[in-house]
């Protein structure tokens, strides 16, 4: 037995202790982010911050390039794993149908309830719902640049994700219980990308408009979150594990382009009042 095989058995039958090892290990990335980045950035290496940044317009332009080679890594790495499951004798073919295989023999009703109340974190109805209140929320308090990252955030992932579903065109793995049920094709996982899109916007906007004692507890939050809605897709057998992987990319890249571009077209704006200010105080 090798072991990808071996793991997969282990993994297969221990559904709670892989969820809570997944969790113990995003929490602790979030939280070495926050030790990292938002707290001053401690670990940022001297050099990074001798780097050049540029503003106004050739800081939106060195964003959006970025953002369109991002995009397109993202989408030589999805074929890359699409090539690896499509071939039955790679590591990637014998961990999704060895894992589906082993959770539809072994997973009890108890489990498969458990997760199929978690996934809805994931729904589209859910979702949609934090969309609008957050969005109206943040037109209500003036912070139409904030509300307009947040709808493209949403809406391009969305987007995005049915693009590459249509471009694999993978088929869903086989579930034989009546718990959860999920139409359409498989790679990568909507639930997987759009959570991860949502709640690290929402974790995003907490740092930028909370007080410092939210920031923590919102990013560890986010990522438990994140974690949980990809594991219950997997265990619930809609989803192969390399498609909850693949919607983790395509989330986190899309969610990184939107806060780069929501970044420099920020600090444009500011350098555009900027400039009108000392004229209008001057009149």
């Amino acid at each position: 037995m090798s072991g990808v095989e071996a793991w997969v058995g282990w993994a297969g039958t221990h559904p709670f202790a892989v969820w809570l090892c997944g969790l113990a290990l995003a929490t602790g990335l979030a939280g070495g982010l926050y030790a990292g980045v938002v707290r001053g950035a401690p670990l940022r290496p001297a050099w990074a911050g001798r780097l050049p940044r540029p503003s106004g317009p050739a800081g939106l332009a060195a964003a959006m390039v970025l953002t369109a080679a991002l995009v397109w890594a993202c989408a030589h790495t999805l074929a890359v794993i699409a090539d690896a499951w499509g071939q039955p004798t790679t590591a990637w073919a014998v961990m999704d149908d060895g894992l589906a295989g082993t959770l539809r023999a072994t997973a009890s009703v108890g489990t498969l309830t458990l997760f199929a109340w978690l996934t809805h974190f994931g729904d589209t109805a859910v979702l949609f719902v934090v969309a609008a209140g957050v969005g109206l929320a943040l037109l209500w308090r003036g912070h139409r640049m904030l509300a307009t990252g947040w709808a493209v955030a949403l809406a391009g992932n969305g987007l995005l994700t049915r693009a590459f579903k249509h471009s694999f065109e993978r088929i869903r793995p086989v579930h034989t219980h009546e718990i959860a049920a999920a139409n359409g094709f498989s790679f990568p996982s909507g639930h997987s990308s759009s959570s991860l899109v949502a709640y690290t916007m929402l974790a995003y906007l907490a740092i930028r408009l909370l007080p410092a004692r939210w920031h923590l507890p919102s990013m560890l939050a986010a990522a438990a979150v994140i974690v949980t809605v990809g594991w219950s897709r997997v265990v619930l057998q809609v989803h192969f594990a390399s498609d909850v992987l693949g919607g983790w990319i395509t989330g986190g890249v899309w969610v990184t382009c939107c806060l780069l571009l929501l970044h420099g077209a920020t600090r444009w704006h500011r350098l555009r009042v900027a400039a009108v200010a000392p004229g209008a105080r001057g009149a």
